[in-house]
């Protein structure tokens, strides 16, 4: 069964124009984290068309992904069909998780690898974007390492979450309580209503002009209508005032 899934993923392209992955990745840089749920290979693919040009975020797959591979004997992870740095053998495709109430995380090398990642950035972030994700009861585990690594929210007070759903504000409210103090949140049911979408790039520095020195500040929201050489030159206006500061 896990074959014939795997098979049918791995199958799956993104297509040519630039897409929501496209916008998403471009819109963080290499400080930034996306982690997903999903198993098809479309981050991974939109990820590999933009690197060349931009530093991008790194990528967490918490339930394995079929464009992802490992190396098991040196713990190293890259793009199926590429090989381990360290002994020059080609990446195993990552196990696959269902949605079952017991994942065991910590039984694949891969996997547990990339949970440990994730809960030490919750613990340093302070901007998180949940995007489309309905924490279902059979992720019951997977909130509780979240939340533990997220901590009591009574101490993250000047942290922001921002909600991307379709779902009601009061619903996602009652499901991500232990992630929002007080009013610091918001809902949106569109990507390109975001904080990220609003500011690409410069997320957290609009975030705290804004909310925190209190300065009055523009959108400047993706050209989402741009081919791929028009949007590369868009965002290379970003990327230049970020090299000049290094």
């Amino acid at each position: 069964m896990e074959k014939v899934i795997h098979d049918y993923f791995s199958r799956l392209e993104i297509i040519s124009e630039p897409t929501i992955y496209d916008h998403l990745l471009l819109s963080l840089r290499e400080k930034d984290y996306v982690a997903t749920f999903n198993w098809d290979p479309f981050l991974l693919q939109a990820f590999h068309r933009n690197v060349q040009r931009f530093r991008l975020p790194r990528l967490l797959f918490l339930h394995g992904s079929v464009g992802a591979g490992y190396c098991e004997k040196d713990r190293t992870s890259g793009f199926i069909g590429n090989r381990c740095s360290k002994c020059d053998c080609f990446f195993a495709p990552t196990k696959l998780l269902y949605p079952v109430a017991k994942k065991n995380y910590h039984l694949d090398g891969f996997i547990d690898g990339q949970w440990k990642e994730l809960k030490n950035q919750l613990r340093h972030a302070f901007m998180i974007t949940i995007f489309g994700y309905s924490a279902p009861q059979s992720d019951v585990s997977a909130i509780d390492l979240m939340k533990s690594a997220w901590g009591n929210v009574n101490q993250r007070d000047m942290e922001q979450t921002e909600i991307i759903d379709i779902r009601s504000e009061d619903d996602l409210c009652s499901t991500w309580e232990p992630f929002i103090h007080t009013h610091h949140y918001e809902t949106h049911c569109d990507f390109y209503d975001s904080w990220i979408s609003n500011h690409p790039r410069r997320t957290g520095e609009a975030y705290i002009n804004q909310y925190l020195m209190t300065k009055f500040i523009d959108n400047n929201p993706i050209p989402k209508e741009f081919g791929f050489e028009k949007l590369w030159g868009w965002y290379d206006q970003l990327k230049q005032v970020e090299e000049s500061q290094h």
